[in-house]
């Protein structure tokens, strides 16, 4: 059966058609918001112009940070500390490094190899206020900074920081929970200094801590009974 076409006239081809209509009708709201658009494009191209800034800006930190931390760092294994200190302290510089936070922990260790322990504890505080919670790096940083505050004598700061790095899973629990049984012996809580080195030796029964543990249970043992 033959199919019925829709004859075109002259005048339906006069009519504006649907692309046509469309258009104009963008035109006239372009028109009536012409500035606003403007303003909007322009604020998208600032965007990705600031985008692209910041992450020039990022990269350039990158490479001198890279520059100053390998340079410290070959100094501070050819044992040259004191002239190490000023590389890291200018890799740290570099805050949005890559470099910044690792360059702390390292200016911590030289510090504590010239036995500069103040300036010690100011830099691996700052290593440890760049960590993540519960980080790898955290711990080691919380162990360090506890070495730190041992060094000074300042035992229950450090009691604190080591039984802080016991808390994270991590390759220096074992270091962790020695420094937390000698600050706890420091401080006279023999109970706690025990259980850090059970707890540390649980894993390795010939280690020589286990003479450690029997004479901390002997000289607790020989303490008199608290006063009722």
């Amino acid at each position: 059966m033959a199919t019925a076409h829709k004859r075109i006239t002259r005048k339906s081809l006069r009519q504006p058609d649907w692309f046509q209509i469309t258009t104009e009708k963008a035109f006239e709201i372009y028109e009536g918001h012409r500035l606003k658009v403007i303003a909007g494009i322009a604020a998208v191209v600032m965007l990705l112009l600031a985008v692209w800034a910041w992450q020039l800006f990022k990269e350039r930190q990158n490479s001198k940070a890279a520059e100053e931390f390998g340079a410290g760092v070959a100094l501070y294994h050819a044992q040259k500390y004191r002239e190490a200190i000023p590389a890291f302290e200018k890799a740290a510089s570099y805050r949005w490094a890559r470099y910044a936070a690792f360059a702390y922990l390292y200016e911590a260790d030289s510090y504590l190899a010239v036995n500069d322990f103040n300036n010690a504890l100011t830099a691996a505080q700052r290593f440890v206020n760049a960590t993540s919670p519960d980080s790898l790096y955290r711990q080691m940083g919380l162990v360090t900074l506890a070495y730190v505050e041992e060094s000074k004598g300042r035992f229950k700061e450090a009691l604190q920081h080591y039984s802080e790095a016991t808390r994270i899973s991590g390759a220096f629990n074992d270091r962790a929970l020695l420094g937390k049984a000698r600050m706890s012996e420091q401080t006279g809580d023999l109970r706690s200094a025990i259980t850090a080195y059970r707890e540390y030796v649980k894993d390795s029964p010939g280690s020589p801590f286990t003479l450690e543990i029997a004479s901390l249970e002997a000289k607790l043992a020989s303490q008199p009974a608290p006063a009722k």
